[in-house]
């Protein structure tokens, strides 16, 4: 083997070790809890929680937290398990604080952790808003694909019915609750001591469904019954033509007749008893929403969905 030929693969390969070590180094996964820009305490907070198996952030994600910044100067953002170094970098421009551990509380364990973060910075314990500004307390998640361009009407609208806290839609199994996929509180709910507790009470349970009919069936009525007023984007009442309780069974429905901020990504796994052909869903969304289609179908791509072909037939 001549000189020349040595020190050129001698070369390539000290590239490609560079290369490797480059792709290794950003694809690490790793604990983290910072600190990326300063909370605002006179603006609106969103505590998103997350999780994804194999540290990623999937693109549909950043989407919607591009749309909540527009309405949540704050938002907190917490993974219920390690991240991989890269997607610290993608997340910023969005987020102000990051917590990516895994403790194992699913999304309730999220919020908790967002509300003692609020709590330590003292946003729960500034005199109640009373301005059109008040500054709101949202929880939300990654369980969703954010199908609407912009959630600014949302809020203007839910700011008319002068509820004292809201969600888009409500369930009735078990018994009537909001569901906490996303949720919007006022200072008033938010900044009392029994809000608090509640969310300290939470811990490791050995499932998400006991986690839901632990904390989520039950949370709507505690605050109810504390005198505080609830409602939900889309009534529940209007959705009875729809027989089962969990009405994002019917997702053609709720996008289509009653305009649906999100879709929630249940709906391509076997845990949403899902009525409609999700062939015509995903038909629905490339229809209406091109980019979020386009998410989507990534998103389950990565996740090796079973029910990807029917994005194609």
């Amino acid at each position: 083997m001549n000189k020349s030929l040595l020190t050129l693969i001698i070369f390539g390969l000290v590239v490609m070790t560079g290369i490797i070590g480059v792709y290794a180094y950003q694809h690490q996964t790793l604990t983290i809890k910072q600190e990326l820009t300063p909370l605002n305490q006179d603006k609106t907070t969103t505590i998103f929680a997350a999780y994804s198996a194999d540290g990623s952030v999937s693109d549909y994600v950043l989407t919607y937290l591009k749309a909540l910044k527009e309405v949540s100067p704050n938002i907190i953002f917490i993974t219920d398990n390690k991240i991989q170094r890269r997607e610290i970098k993608r997340l910023a421009p969005y987020i102000n604080q990051i917590i990516a551990e895994r403790h194992g509380e699913y999304d309730w364990g999220s919020f908790k952790r967002g509300l003692e973060i609020l709590k330590q910075q003292g946003m729960l314990n500034h005199p109640e808003a009373t301005s059109k500004e008040e500054p709101l307390l949202i929880f939300a998640n990654d369980s969703s694909l954010l199908v609407a361009p912009t959630l600014k009407p949302i809020f203007q609208e839910m700011q008319t019915r002068k509820a004292d806290f809201w969600g888009i839609t409500a369930n009735k199994d078990g018994m009537y609750h909001l569901q906490s996929y996303f949720l919007v509180f006022t200072p008033k709910v938010y900044q009392s001591i029994e809000f608090y507790g509640y969310l300290q009470a939470v811990k490791a349970e050995k499932d998400g469904l006991t986690v839901a009919y632990r904390y989520e069936v039950p949370f709507t009525g505690f605050l109810e019954n504390l005198g505080y007023k609830s409602t939900a984007y889309i009534p529940y009442e209007e959705l009875s033509y729809l027989p089962l309780n969990d009405k994002n069974c019917y997702p053609l429905a709720l996008l289509g007749k009653h305009h649906a901020p999100f879709l929630k990504m249940r709906t391509f796994t076997d845990r949403l008893n899902v009525q409609d052909a999700r062939r015509l869903v995903f038909h629905w969304l490339n229809e209406h929403n091109p980019k979020a289609y386009k998410e989507l179908v990534a998103h389950l791509k990565k996740i090796n969905s079973p029910y990807l072909k029917e994005a194609r037939e």
